[in-house]
């Protein structure tokens, strides 16, 4: 895998998982809608999958 493979699949990583704690915080808020919060986290625990799957 290149150097620019890894940073990207980083960078989808970082983002997958602040986009997660996001929806995270807003729990108990009129706003929290559990089934984002549940595909968040799915995108996250694939962007983690690709990064271990390219090292």
């Amino acid at each position: 895998m290149t150097t620019q493979e890894q940073t990207q699949a980083g960078k989808k990583y970082v983002e997958a998982k602040a986009a997660a704690a996001k929806l995270a915080r807003k729990q108990g808020s009129p706003e929290y809608d559990p089934r984002a919060h549940r595909a968040a986290v799915e995108r996250e625990r694939r962007a983690a999958e690709g990064l271990d799957a390219r090292d």
